[in-house]
């Protein structure tokens, strides 16, 4: 069944999270065609390229967590990446379960529902920091353990790291951008997607595809994400929970930025995002908070 594009689709949304993630290994077919069965309005999933050049999804840059195997992405071909067990991780009940091709989404979801397409790099010039190190680290513990953290946001701790903004950013590769625009167009599917990413990805975004929705990521950690996503002409912004103020939320409304929030796993949390400003919720859990959010409207 068709649904409505990204244009045409209303807010507040639920973006569901690598897919409906709680209940099948995330960022594979399974997860996506729960989520889209469940009714979620959008979905997120994470691009990298193959040594051959194909369009692998998953989150991180390695398949050692979610898979048997271990090595680079791009270290490795599609036959060796597609002959990884990406499912019994998660639970035996997905014993086999493969890491798909960006292709076999679009078969499987294409037209169904928005693609939050998170267009992952290397990130040749990739900034450290013991203070970049820090926030990482906080964020992924808790988004490992579904913390919960509601607004009131904290005002006044916007700390800008110069040597984040100040490095040199080389642009994503325009090959590999090609093949993304190229899959989409397959499946007639550039209304029903947006392109997320940073520096390097909204760069090339803007160059090669002009008129397609960008998502800015660039700064989420270090406070600047409204600066840029007005300096690459986005139309949205992916703040990350924690990391936010509500002063920036309130800049981006000012300039008529969609605001994404990354991420809300209860009802009680998404509904306090909405409240304050948000306009999309990324969840892991999008049946139990959607149903949560649901049922808060009848109480």
């Amino acid at each position: 069944m068709e649904r409505k594009n990204d244009r045409e689709c209303p807010y507040p949304r639920l973006c569901a999270h690598r897919g409906y993630n709680t209940v099948a290994p995330e960022n594979t077919l399974p997860s996506f065609a729960l989520a889209v069965a469940m009714g979620a309005q959008e979905i997120e999933l994470d691009l990298w390229p193959s040594k051959d050049g194909d369009l692998i999804v998953c989150h991180d840059k390695s398949v050692d967590r979610t898979t048997d195997g271990t090595g680079l992405i791009c270290d490795l071909t599609t036959a060796q990446i597609r002959a990884l067990d990406a499912g019994s991780w998660f639970s035996p009940a997905f014993r086999g379960v493969k890491m798909p091709l960006f292709e076999e989404v679009l078969e499987l979801v294409g037209g169904k529902t928005i693609l939050n397409i998170h267009i992952k790099s290397m990130l040749v010039n990739k900034p450290k920091s013991e203070k970049m190190t820090e926030r990482s680290r906080d964020l992924s513990y808790r988004h490992s353990n579904h913390i919960e953290t509601l607004p009131p946001l904290p005002q006044g701790v916007e700390e800008v790291l110069p040597e984040v903004e100040n490095r040199p950013v080389v642009p994503y590769n325009r090959a590999d951008f090609q093949i993304i625009l190229d899959a989409l167009d397959r499946y007639h599917c550039r209304e029903y997607a947006y392109i997320t990413g940073e520096a390097d990805v909204l760069m090339t975004a803007r160059e090669m595809a002009p008129d397609m929705p960008r998502c800015c990521l660039e700064g989420h950690m270090n406070y600047s994400i409204v600066e840029h996503a007005l300096e690459y002409g986005c139309k949205k912004v992916q703040f990350c929970k924690g990391l936010t103020t509500q002063a920036m939320i309130d800049r981006a409304r000012a300039n008529g930025l969609v605001c994404n929030v990354f991420w809300a796993d209860t009802a009680r949390e998404a509904q306090a995002y909405f409240d304050i400003g948000a306009d999309c919720l990324l969840t892991n859990d999008f049946q139990r908070v959607r149903a949560g959010l649901e049922n808060m409207k009848h109480d």
